[in-house]
């Protein structure tokens, strides 16, 4: 029996992918106390000391009814009984609080196991200690991201192929900005689990009239907002995939000469509600207290958050970033330093592609309905499931990035909910351009062509991830250098000025007798 490149392929995917997950987890968990608890991230610090440690189950469902009284809405201090300016996402909130529980009901276990001590230490005061509680949620973030890279195979593969699939997988697992963020209790990267579930997701609501595959999309859309509420626009995604529908049901009904089936018209609205009912469902458990204390959310999230990145509110944090060019900053640092320029360039050639892919399709449509005639062979090439889900991917690209990337403020974790959707065009380009080498003659040097820009994006990306990984998690965090620094040679009783909103130095060093301030 002659076995194909398609089968060999087949039978290696899964082995390869449990690979690349294996290394993509790897590079996301290792040394995740890479700081020893001194808070370097100040929304990481945030979280977990001032909010964490105040989240714990209602006793009664009057409690939890209640937005005052609960303990598990983090927007209310109970104590002085006000507001909390709590601006990120209560479900990663939940997910990282929950893991220091189990933190602290393992280490008894780790014990005696012969887990080192000062890491049982750190497990037993997973309930309420800062640093424990900041290991935990950057535990949750990374074990979430890894699962990213399991779902942008499963889009990749229904797209492009399982080619496509592998290497965008691959490019995500060696993305530098990914590999940061699962270092910290950060609440992007939770977001954009569940923003590629929910396109991926979309994607399917295109080939199957399934009313459980819209509510799969429409929990991940849910899911995706109560981890970061930036993440509305992807809301649009079962929108634009439930008119994709209609509109392909209406183009061959038009090829076969027929007037489009009402029937088809309201199967894909009964999914499209189907979708959002999940959503507002799903947004309801996994962030309760954004619907039952709106006042304080809105005020914190759509009010005080947005005055800050529009840079209407004039902060330390983000002076940073006046004069900076909207939309071109954000794209220059992804590829300078979120994914490093040879990975950053593949992406690149690949969004471009994809853009041309998606405004050839709408134009051709535009084209076809203003004529009013019937499309060719040549026509319906841009309608089939590919061409489509390239748009349905492009229904959350687009306005996220229109949005996002004119704000003021412009912190690279922003575009995070971006990187699984760049590197996935990057590798279905690759692939595409493979496909057409196997055509005769001189059309083989294309597939040349795919190899090399697979060879640059993924060597690239590997060689970077490596390179920060030991640069930044294989020795000690700059912090506690210079506090080591200035404890051996400033005089005691020395004056020591720092820059307002600033972090000052010495830290306390955790552990070592003497090293403090």
């Amino acid at each position: 029996m002659t076995i194909t490149a398609d089968s060999w392929l087949r039978r290696i995917s899964f082995p390869l992918l449990g690979l690349i997950l294996l290394g993509g987890l790897t590079l996301r968990v290792w040394n995740l106390n890479f700081d020893r608890g001194i808070g370097s991230h100040p929304d990481e610090r945030s979280t977990a000391c001032f909010y964490a440690p105040t989240i714990a189950l209602p006793a009664s469902w009057a409690e939890f009814w209640d937005p005052q009284s609960s303990p598990l809405n983090p927007l209310w201090d109970r104590q002085r009984q006000e507001p909390r300016s709590f601006t990120y996402g209560h479900f990663p909130l939940y997910l990282g609080v929950a893991m220091g529980q189990l933190f602290a009901q393992l280490a008894p276990a780790a014990q005696l196991a012969g887990v080192p001590q000062s890491t049982v230490e750190l497990m037993q005061r997973g309930k309420d200690s800062c640093d424990a509680i900041a290991v935990a949620g950057r535990l949750s973030i990374a074990l979430l991201d890894t699962l990213t890279i399991f779902f942008l195979f499963l889009l990749g593969k229904d797209l492009f192929g399982r080619a496509a699939g592998l290497l965008a997988a691959a490019f995500y697992a060696f993305a530098v900005q990914a590999i940061q963020l699962s270092h910290f209790f950060a609440m992007d990267p939770a977001s954009t689990t569940f923003t590629v579930l929910a396109v991926w997701g979309g994607t399917r609501m295109l080939q199957r009239r399934d009313l459980s595959v819209a509510f799969g999309t429409g929990a991940a859309c849910g899911l995706a907002i109560a981890s970061k509420f930036s993440a509305l626009p992807v809301l649009g995604v079962p929108a634009v995939a439930a008119l994709l529908a209609i509109g392909r049901a209406a183009q061959q009904s038009r090829q076969d000469g027929h007037t489009l089936d009402g029937r088809v018209a309201f199967a894909a609205s009964v999914q499209l509600m189907v979708a959002w009912a999940a959503a507002l469902s799903l947004f309801f458990v996994a962030s309760p207290y954004a619907v039952l204390d709106w006042d304080t959310f809105s005020r914190a999230v759509l009010v005080e958050q947005g005055m800050m990145v529009r840079g209407v509110a004039d902060l330390p944090f983000t002076r940073q970033y006046r004069n900076t060019q909207p939309y071109l900053y954000f794209i220059q640092q992804q590829l300078q330093w979120g994914l490093g320029w040879p990975l950053g360039v593949v992406a690149l050639i690949g969004t471009l592609s994809a853009g041309w892919m998606a405004l050839r399709t709408a134009g051709l449509a535009l084209r076809g309905w203003i004529q009013g005639r019937r499309p060719g062979a040549a026509v319906q090439h841009w309608f089939d499931d590919t061409q489509l889900a390239n748009w349905v991917i492009w229904s959350w690209v687009l306005p996220y990035f229109l949005i996002t990337g004119a704000f003021l403020a412009k912190f690279n974790r922003y575009m995070s909910p971006l990187l699984p959707f760049v590197l996935l065009w990057g590798a279905g380009a690759i692939v595409l351009l493979w496909r057409q080498g196997a055509r005769p003659g001189p059309a083989v040097l294309l597939r040349w062509g795919a190899l090399g820009l697979g060879a640059v994006g993924l060597l690239g990306g590997i060689f970077w991830s490596f390179a920060y990984v030991n640069g930044v998690y294989h020795r000690e965090h700059t912090w506690i250098q210079a506090s080591r620094w200035i404890y051996a040679t400033v005089p005691p009783g020395s004056v020591l000025l720092w820059e307002l909103w600033d972090d000052p130095l010495p830290k306390s060093i955790p552990g070592e007798a003497g090293l403090d301030p």
